[in-house]
């Protein structure tokens, strides 16, 4: 497992953010396995070789993109936003503000920075999927929400737009209990509920809104009132380590009382082997690549 200070010469370093991130998006596409299987209760979009070397320095590269806010609501990559003679410097501290100066830190492991590099990767196979559609099979994603910063924040940790007929909303909550799978399910359903009771009406109203001017002209047309409930896709992203990982393919109760067809319901489970190593060591390459001088 990668242990930092080697990144791959195929990326250039921060001031060409932009273009690694593009890269890593290719690789991951590549590299990461995709399964979709449907039961009972739901489907199931399980995804595969996260751990691998190349998959963790291309995840890390990503994340680091997201923190220099590089990544449009559209999914498009832009320039980041630093002074240009400051700029790793400056990349940096906010890398280290973000996922801490190490790893020493179980609590702050555990509590905060996992869950935000869960949230952000959850984020990251959806991108994947402008490449890749099976990463998301309602249909081609057109806009999304940022990558949170407060991980304490009630709202839901992903909204997109896709299209439909014409277009319909995707919800998704990012778990990351490492040894508690089965409780993610249950938080993660409970929240996604609460689309079902209009609970969350005027939070998808205020971020379709908020997308609306990354839409094409054509498309923001198409924005009926209240859409979403005629089409709408619940993305539960659940991570955990692969030695407590379930049978992800059985009936479970809090998805099958979600009020929704099952090919609509997309249980996205991520299971890895020594899942703590696994997130000290994409911590390791991002702080590592945000320091990297140009090559």
């Amino acid at each position: 497992m990668a242990n930092g200070n080697e990144i791959n010469s195929r990326y250039s370093g921060p001031r060409r953010l932009h273009d690694d991130a593009k890269k890593a998006l290719r690789l991951l596409a590549k590299h990461l396995t995709l399964q979709h299987s449907e039961c009972e209760s739901h489907s199931v979009l399980l995804i595969e070789n996260l751990e691998g070397e190349e998959c963790l320095e291309a995840t890390a590269i990503y994340l680091v993109s997201a923190i220099a806010q590089s990544i449009e609501t559209n999914l498009t990559l832009r320039e980041a936003l630093f002074d240009e003679e400051h700029f790793e410097r400056e990349l940096s501290a906010d890398v280290v503000a973000v996922v801490g100066k190490d790893n020493s830190d179980e609590n702050f492991g555990t509590m905060v920075r996992n869950p935000w590099m869960w949230e952000g990767i959850s984020h990251m196979l959806i991108h994947l999927s402008r490449d890749v559609p099976g990463f998301h099979p309602s249909g081609f994603v057109l806009a999304k929400t940022s990558i949170k910063y407060d991980v304490h924040d009630h709202g839901l940790y992903m909204i997109s737009i896709y299209e439909a007929n014409p277009l319909g909303i995707s919800a998704g909550e990012c778990k990351a209990y490492l040894v508690a799978p089965t409780r993610a399910i249950v938080d993660a359903s409970r929240i996604l509920s609460e689309l079902d009771s209009n609970k969350r009406d005027i939070e998808i109203r205020a971020t379709v809104n908020q997308l609306r001017s990354s839409l094409k002209r054509k498309t923001q047309g198409q924005l009926a009132s209240c859409f979403w409930k005629d089409e709408r896709s619940y993305l539960p992203f659940v991570c955990c380590d692969k030695a407590h990982s379930p049978d992800w393919n059985r009936k479970r109760n809090s998805l099958r009382q979600l009020a929704i067809p099952v090919s609509r319901k997309f249980l996205i489970p991520v299971a890895v082997p020594n899942a703590r190593e696994v997130f000290d060591a994409i911590c390791n390459l991002m702080r590592d690549y945000a320091a990297m001088e140009e090559s």
